[in-house]
């Protein structure tokens, strides 16, 4: 029985012209008849088969920022055999690695280790280096590809002029407040709140912070064109378009409104937004696993909301990481490429996928988690919610002093705390967290099981252990594994989630970072 790395690399053959798959193997692999693809030579060039790092967040935090992961695929070119590959076209290209325990006379099963993207590929003198990433890389690009064409002939239009020319169009997904849309008809004073769909509501429409009245709705952009509004109201087009509004009379100052995307809060949740952002990122509804949305939903059913601006152009990286953010959850694709969504919760040992004792441990070290206080029980969480996406002081006399303070800062807070955690650790810090929740309650919720999570120490270790094919099957992010070792009261086992992976396939290792 042999140990088999195959890498499976899509490439552009310019002299085909179009797409081919390159094989390549650690042994010089021959496919069976059974096998897709069938009677199939994998070359034996591999040096280093997908050193490949993977994390839930930035390297040892629990929340926070996604991470692409990364690694590399190295090839022995000592004979310039693969020289010709210099003019193929590789970023963007998809790439498989896949391990087996090959015995001769048996059909072997083959395990997944990564599914992921080309970045480019670099010629050496002796070798190839193939740069990978996770399928992330494709949500690493704009999310708006739609842009305003700046064609308005006015008094017409809904493109924008010079001043709006290639802008992203903006797009609201759940509720949002304050935000301040781009105004796409400039003598008709006609402002733009999402793109091509239409939303639930037009919640409100400010000027200068101080509200208008709600006129009544257009039919079509020609009744919106053709019809002014009442002054100081204003009345909106919702259709398959997008959504609209159109002012009665000229603004004296910046024009913010609050809207609603999803029928209901059901179609609002954390979950819910997050696969409607991979589906507009071109993400395919076969590549996103729903069993994962359900069991967010499931889990937590919360309200929120995240705005993509003409004025910035976000990734939907940055969209999601404030989503997921929101509810502590993480985001990212497993082995076989599929988009997974999870919430950071404490590992229950009920969970287990596997046990890692000092048989399998090549090296062990204890390391301090890199959240806010460096690991240390946290005594206070401070959490953001009910995101004002337009921060303002220069208000109408007309506007409350309760709305002029809540426009003066971007978040309103809620806190939880328990003053007992510094007992025992007087330096005990506090955390704050900014998330796109949009009710108090849900907020105060939020916060208090954070609390729970952090108030109390957790661990961290980073762990390598050597891999069989079926160790290796069950390894990935979000699973949780038993670390069963004579220190630090794990003589028994203790439940860990995992947060990050490191494979190394040239020596058939896993470094796995571990918290809980």
């Amino acid at each position: 029985m042999t140990l088999v790395v195959t890498a499976d690399i899509n490439a552009y053959d310019p002299a085909v012209p179009g797409a081919v798959t390159l094989r390549y193997s650690t042994h010089g692999y021959v496919s069976g008849a059974t096998e897709s693809p069938a009677h199939t030579y994998y070359d034996n060039r591999i040096i280093q088969a997908g050193n490949f790092q993977r994390t839930m967040f930035e390297d040892a935090r629990t929340f926070g920022s996604t991470r692409l992961g990364f690694g590399e695929i190295l090839l022995a070119n000592y004979d310039g055999g693969l020289d010709g590959l210099l003019n193929y076209g590789f970023a963007g290209r998809d790439v498989v690695i896949r391990l087996a325990d090959v015995t001769p006379g048996v059909v072997p099963v083959w395990t997944t280790i990564i599914s992921g993207t080309v970045e480019q590929a670099e010629f050496n003198w002796d070798s190839v280096r193939v740069l990978i990433r996770d399928n992330q890389l494709d949500l690493a690009k704009p999310l708006q590809q739609i842009r305003y064409a700046g064609t308005n002939s006015l008094p017409n239009g809904l493109e924008g002029v010079a001043d709006l020319k290639n802008k992203p169009k903006p797009l609201i997904y759940g509720r949002v407040f304050n935000i301040a849309p781009p105004q796409v008809n400039t003598d008709r004073r006609i402002y733009q709140l999402h793109d091509g769909s239409a939303l639930q509501s037009v919640d409100a429409v400010y000027d200068r912070g101080a509200p208008l009245s709600a006129g009544a709705a257009y039919s079509s952009q020609a009744d919106m064109e053709g019809n002014i509004p009442s002054a100081g109201q204003y009345r909106v087009w919702n259709s398959a378009a997008g959504c609209f509004f159109r002012l009665g009379s000229a603004p004296s100052g910046t024009v913010t409104a609050d809207a609603t995307q999803g029928a209901a809060a059901s179609n609002r949740t954390v979950a819910q937004l997050w696969n409607a952002i991979l589906l507009k990122a071109g993400i395919t509804a076969g590549s996103i696993s729903s069993a994962d949305v359900t069991a967010l939903d499931a889990a937590v059913s919360y309200e929120a909301g995240v705005f993509a601006s003409h004025d910035a152009d976000e990734s939907a990286i940055e969209l999601l990481d404030d989503l997921c953010n929101s509810v502590g959850a993480w985001y990212g694709t497993d082995a076989l490429g599929t988009f997974r969504i999870g919430r950071v919760v404490l590992p229950n040992i009920a969970n287990s996928v596997g046990t890692l004792t000092a048989v399998n441990v090549v090296s062990i070290q204890r390391i301090a988690p890199r959240d806010a206080g460096v690991g240390i029980p946290v005594w206070k969480v401070k959490l953001g919610f009910q995101r004002y996406y337009e921060v303002q002081d220069d208000l109408t006399a007309s506007v409350a002093d309760a709305r002029k303070s809540q426009l003066s800062q971007e978040y309103r807070r809620e806190e939880a705390s328990d003053a007992t955690v510094k007992t025992a650790n007087p330096l005990s810090p506090e955390i704050e967290i900014n998330t796109q929740l949009t009710t108090l309650a849900d907020a105060s919720a939020e916060a208090s099981r954070r609390l729970t999570l952090y108030k109390t120490r957790r661990d961290m270790y980073r762990v390598t252990v050597r891999v069989d094919q079926s160790l290796a099957s069950v390894l990935d992010l979000g699973k949780v594994v038993t670390l069963q070792l004579n220190r630090y009261g794990m003589s028994s086992g203790k439940a860990f989630l995992i947060t990050g992976i490191q494979a190394n396939m040239r020596e058939y290792l896993f470094t796995l970072t571990l918290w809980g």
